[in-house]
């Protein structure tokens, strides 16, 4: 196989990157966005989410017919890459773009696809997701979150918890369940949900490394039209593993190329900084572990790159999924154990700190990396998938 980039595919790269230099102004790079409060980092987010709508970059490989470009996904992978390099932020509404937008296309009433897709695909919403709950664990359909009919509207009551940017949001992709006298995963209903609605309250979460990324969500009588059901009623179940099989996929190519970053970043740190009279690179312990994550990456490279073939061929995306989510999430836990084992004390120093390494990023990504074997699947159950699914052993 020749894993080369096509001409074609290298003069679009060539093209994304001179965007990138021409449009992204040095105060919306992801350096400087890490030092503001975090309502003016959603702010600014915001606007970098409008100025890529308004180049119709969001929409890159979506279909033309839903507002996007049409592009392939080997060129929505160059973008996503050529966009970290770029030290470009993401859009803060990555569950609108990577979640509900495919969704949509796929099982959304066509008044749903006029009314979401195009504000989605330029940047015009922020969605957030309603699925975890306090109760329930990483057993999604023991959810208890109700919504019962009343007339034309269902009027939902209930309790999620870990929605991130919820704060920022102005709608929710909600499950709630419609029909408790059927079997757990048969009862459940997934809404679009207008964050605005009244009996809605949303809390922030303080996390360890300062921000309220998530929140818990309180719905209390919160009245949702009942047009606004996705995916047919009690078919949420079918309809969100549809969503969260788009979240484990494509998107890992943006967090391979910043872990390759990473890497490169702690083994030079490793080359140049001495611990007990020598380098710490000649130490067999961090060269192997260095190793280790090398190896890591790059077989996340080359595994994406073999389903970005399948996708093109028109094999749509499955229980594949989460054999990259169960591998790119232990890859990020491990990458930065090693970047804070080589700081040492200095890797406690956090962003804004004269002393924070490599502006602060290892000791972010490593708080953040403590979640990433929990959402969208603990590890847990994607071990549990890709051993019936993939290898068809019994449950």
């Amino acid at each position: 196989m020749d894993l080369n980039l096509t001409p074609a595919e290298q003069e679009f790269r060539q093209q994304i990157r001179g965007w990138f230099a021409e449009n992204l102004p040095h105060e919306w790079k992801m350096a400087q966005v890490r030092k503001l409060s975090e309502d003016d980092a959603a702010a600014t987010l915001r606007k970098w989410q409008l100025k890529l709508g308004e180049a119709g970059w969001l929409g890159l490989s979506w279909p033309r017919e839903y507002g996007g470009r049409g592009g392939t996904l080997m060129e929505q992978a160059i973008y996503l890459t050529e966009g970290h390099h770029a030290d470009a932020p993401l859009p803060l509404d990555w569950v609108g773009l990577r979640l509900l937008g495919p969704t949509l296309m796929d099982v959304g009433t066509p008044e749903q696809r006029a009314r979401y897709l195009n504000r989605i695909v330029t940047g015009q919403m922020v969605w957030c997701q309603g699925f975890s709950e306090p109760n329930a664990g990483s057993d999604l359909a023991g959810l208890h979150t109700r919504a019962v009919l009343e007339g034309d509207h269902y009027v939902a009551n209930g309790h999620k918890i870990w929605s991130t940017t919820a704060q920022y949001a102005d709608w929710c992709m909600l499950l709630a369940r419609t029909n408790p006298e059927v079997p757990k995963h048969k009862g459940i209903t997934m809404f679009a949900v207008d964050m605005q609605s009244p009996g809605i309250t949303v809390r922030p979460i303080k996390q360890i490394g300062g921000t309220s990324e998530f929140n818990e969500i309180f719905f209390e009588n919160v009245r949702i039209p009942r047009d606004n059901i996705i995916g047919g009623a009690e078919n949420g179940w079918s309809v969100a593993m549809r969503a969260l099989t788009y979240e484990r996929g494509l998107y890992t190519m943006i967090n391979q190329a910043k872990y390759r970053t990473s890497w490169e970043e702690m083994a030079e740190y490793a080359r140049r900084t001495r611990r007990r009279g020598r380098p710490m690179i000649e130490d067999p312990r961090v060269r192997e572990q260095l190793a280790q994550s090398y190896a890591d990456i790059e077989l996340m490279r080359l595994t994406n790159l073999r389903y970005i073939s399948r996708y093109q061929r028109g094999v749509q995306p499955a229980e594949e999924s989460s054999l990259m989510k169960l591998h790119w999430s232990m890859t990020e836990q491990r990458l930065y154990d090693l970047g804070m084992t080589l700081g040492g004390p200095k890797a406690l120093a956090m962003t804004g700190s004269p002393a924070a390494l490599c502006d602060g990023s290892w000791n972010n990504y490593y708080f953040a990396s403590r979640s990433v074997t929990i959402y969208g699947g603990t590890q847990d159950i994607q071990r549990n998938l890709i051993a019936e699914r993939i290898y068809g052993l019994p449950r």
